[in-house]
């Protein structure tokens, strides 16, 4: 069955840099990324009355959902971005693809060199010194047309190169000034033609969209309780796994592999393997489901250093014990999630739980669908709540630690570094992830690049904001926890 938006899985895509002018309460903005991997951190000052309905808070990842994902694909679903105001402004965006080795990783670009031509090695004859001459130059006239067409091949000439060329690199421009243009994007590659087109038909070539909303899975988040497997149950979507090796069209397929055979057989092997494709399918989407619920649960173990566990309650409707489970006994419809912490028997139902291990849950389940539909690019935010509790958690253990530990033996307190295990886990996941954080305090490992946005009131124009934005690294923490002391008066 053929997908609809599926590029090349033998390629990678690492984001290089944003440009953004005159929007997203900016003036002139140029980020570049990191290149070291695609995990990429955007700190941020809290903005005090931000709609939690905005997928992204910060203006560089905004660009980045602009460009690279359909949470705004058309003119209607602008309106949905308040600090995008119509009629200004545009937003850019440059990056690679690399085609992977047969080793799976990215191969850097490089220009194949060019053979000799075959035929000269055809002039074997004798040949007068004149002779030679002339042939001398024909060959070279030879190879520099195969030169031009190398070129041309990898998007040097005149002609450009198309999507499906192995390494190159694409710059994607979105206007807002021009409102005919509001459903489009400018492609240029390898600094070639530029070619407008929708955004529909650029994802559809260069990127692997998203299948839920961020709205969608706050929804879920919020409201219902736990109940996650209304973001995973696929309805033969992308995440239902049909187009595996065991596909079970290839059951329907098989049905046309026979000779003639009479009508009515025919509606007879129709209606059979009708019957056996509908019930492969359906079984497949119930092991998709339990395969997302394990891998959350490891993701969820691992970012919570094993001391917490996150469990999906499923109904077993089988009658008797004695028969073995299958995929058909599991209840998926009365699900319910619940949360156990380490050498705890007691459970802790998902609407019970704090909320920092909330916001955990929430990230395990991007990661995990993201890896399961090969995701091209995935935005997390929104963590307010965690930023808040491992601030509170490292000046508590800071604190007590002057007061209690400043003997060797004395036991210490310490704080659980969740953002740097994050960040561990997406750097597995093969795919772009933008982190934004709310706190510069981010106990990450020193030396990871870090894009800085800071919000202040733009002069004039009651409440406006503008951003100020730079690119920067992780430094030591300790000169951070020293002004909170101070803040909160503890020193």
């Amino acid at each position: 069955m053929p997908q609809e938006t599926t590029p090349p899985k033998d390629h990678s895509i690492s984001i290089r840099s944003v440009t953004i002018k005159n929007c997203l309460s900016c003036d002139h903005v140029e980020v570049n990324f990191a290149r070291s991997d695609n995990v990429h951190l955007i700190v941020y000052d809290a903005v005090e009355g931000l709609s939690k309905d905005v997928p992204a808070v910060t203006p560089v990842a905004q660009a980045i959902l602009l460009l690279c994902t359909l949470t705004y694909p058309d003119r209607d679903s602008l309106d949905n971005l308040p600090s995008l105001v119509l009629g200004q402004g545009m937003v850019s965006l440059t990056f690679e693809r690399l085609s992977l080795n047969p080793g799976g990783g990215a191969r850097q670009a490089q220009e194949p060199p060019v053979e000799d031509d075959p035929e000269s090695d055809l002039d074997m004859e004798p040949s007068t010194s004149r002779q030679a001459m002339e042939r001398q130059r024909q060959r070279q006239e030879r190879k520099a047309k195969k030169q031009a067409a190398a070129e041309r091949t990898r998007g040097g000439g005149d002609g450009g190169v198309s999507s499906t060329s192995k390494d190159i690199q694409v710059t994607v421009t979105r206007r807002f000034d021009v409102f005919t243009s509001m459903d489009s994007v400018f492609v240029q590659i390898n600094g070639g033609e530029t070619d407008e087109m929708t955004i529909k038909r650029f994802h559809k070539e260069f990127f692997v969209r998203s299948q839920h909303s961020f709205s969608f899975l706050k929804l879920l988040h919020d409201k219902c309780a736990g109940n996650w497997l209304q973001v995973i149950q696929s309805d033969n979507d992308a995440y239902s796994g049909i187009n595996q090796p065991d596909s079970p069209f290839e059951t329907f397929i098989k049905l046309f592999e026979r000779e003639t055979m009479e009508p009515q057989d025919v509606l007879c092997r129709l209606a059979t393997k009708y019957l056996q494709v509908n019930e492969t399918v359906r079984l497949t989407e119930r092991r998709f489901v339990l395969n997302v619920f394990d891998q959350v649960r490891q993701i969820f173990e691992y970012i919570t250093v094993q001391e917490y566990s996150v469990w999906f309650l499923v109904p077993s409707r089988k009658s008797s014990d004695e028969q073995p489970v299958n995929l058909d006994d599991f209840d998926l419809t009365k699900v319910r999630t619940c949360i156990r912490a380490a050498g705890d028997n007691g459970d802790i139902y998902w609407n019970q739980t704090n909320h920092n291990i909330k916001d955990i849950l929430m990230v395990s389940f991007q990661l995990a669908l993201a890896s399961h539909a090969n995701q091209s690019v995935l935005v997390m935010s929104h963590m307010n709540m965690l930023s808040e509790f491992v601030t509170m958690q490292y000046v508590t253990a800071s604190f007590m630690n002057d007061i209690y530990g400043k003997n060797p033996s004395s036991p210490k307190w310490y704080c659980h570094r969740y953002l740097q295990r994050i960040v561990d886990m997406a750097l597995f996941m093969g795919t772009i992830v933008i982190i934004e954080y709310p706190s510069a305090f981010t106990l990450l490992k020193g030396g990871r690049k870090l894009i800085k946005c800071f919000p202040k009131q733009k002069e004039g124009v009651v409440g406006a904001l503008e951003w100020e934005i730079f690119e920067g690294v992780v430094k030591d923490d300790e000169s951070d926890i020293q002004m909170i002391k101070q803040s909160l008066k503890i020193n």
